[in-house]
């Protein structure tokens, strides 16, 4: 059998250049992006450091010195995903100080992120549900407390008066569950066009507004 390792020096045209070019960090981005098509694309236990290694053109040793394992690898992935998802969310609530206007714009940041990075949306909420509400030893909380920045918003919203009196982690779990499921439907459902997305997110929206809103 031929030893595959021979393309490392140079890298494939897609991966090597930039490793050529002694970009580090570039490299490491790469590798996550590529694992994390490849963790959903073959699940975890047909997912091996080899196949990654052979799919971008390097040899497995030049992964191992970036991850100790695919363990390893697999939590990067979903740290790198949820902290991307997290400052997407934070940046999305900072420009305003309506409290509507914030859910909004958090609701929106949310339905992006997930349509323009299924693979990580799917390794994050619906693949491995148990790196996500884990954590490492050396942390004191689990990775789903990226998600505070809507309970947070929740909060300020009640505060200000624009919802009815209620529960904030009830509220959050509320329109959490709506954004989910528009971007469940997105990902998995080939008949749920961009066009029917749109749609369904206007209407989840109005009913929103509608279920939650106080009025005067």
């Amino acid at each position: 059998m031929t030893d595959r390792k021979a393309p490392q020096e140079g890298g494939s045209r897609r991966f090597g250049r930039r490793r050529r070019g002694g970009e580090k960090e570039e490299l490491r981005h790469l590798i996550l992006e590529e694992a994390g098509s490849m963790f959903v694309e073959l699940g975890y236990n047909g997912f091996s450091m080899r196949k990654l290694a052979e799919r971008m053109e390097y040899s497995p040793g030049t992964l191992y010195l970036y991850f100790t394992d695919k363990d390893d690898l697999l939590f990067t992935v979903v740290d790198d995903a949820l902290n991307r998802f997290r400052n997407k969310l934070a940046e999305s609530v900072e420009s305003t100080d309506d409290p509507w206007e914030k859910l909004n714009r958090l609701g929106e940041a949310y339905l992006q992120f997930g349509f323009s990075h299924p693979a990580y949306y799917q390794l994050m909420f619906m693949w491995r549900i148990d790196y996500l509400i884990g954590s490492r030893q050396e942390e004191e909380l689990p990775r789903i407390h990226a998600f505070q920045v809507l309970e947070d918003t929740v909060r300020y919203a009640l505060e200000k008066g624009a919802l009815q009196d209620g529960d904030p982690e009830a509220y959050s779990d509320y329109l959490w569950a709506s954004m989910h499921g528009i971007v469940a439907l997105a990902i998995q459902m080939p008949m749920f066009d961009e066009a029917r997305i749109a749609k369904l997110a206007g209407y989840t929206k109005e009913m929103i507004y509608r279920a939650l809103a106080r009025t005067q």
